[in-house]
């Protein structure tokens, strides 16, 4: 399975929306078989159990969205936008 690149924004985004937690937590916390098949799979987004979601670029976990994100929202169409901040999150 794809092993997930967590970026220092979704660990912001994380501590935010789901629970502030040290970063190592928050990496077991996402590097989960669901998330892991979801990279192999080309999915863009999984929900967590708290109704958050996990946006995805290729092997990179880019954000976490509120729970209260609007669902219309999650297009193909407007994927770059839901990777905010991701460019200053790398390296």
């Amino acid at each position: 399975m794809a092993e997930p690149f967590l970026t220092r924004h979704a660990i912001q985004r994380y501590r935010e929306r789901v629970a502030d937690l040290p970063a190592a937590e928050i990496w077991r916390a996402l590097d989960v078989p669901a998330v892991r098949v979801a990279i192999e799979f080309g999915a863009r987004f999984v929900r967590l159990a708290g109704g958050q979601r996990v946006v995805l670029e290729e092997n990179r976990i880019v954000t976490i969205l509120p729970r209260d994100h609007c669902r219309g929202s999650l297009s193909r169409r407007l994927d770059r936008r839901l990777g905010d901040g991701e460019a200053d999150a790398q390296g």
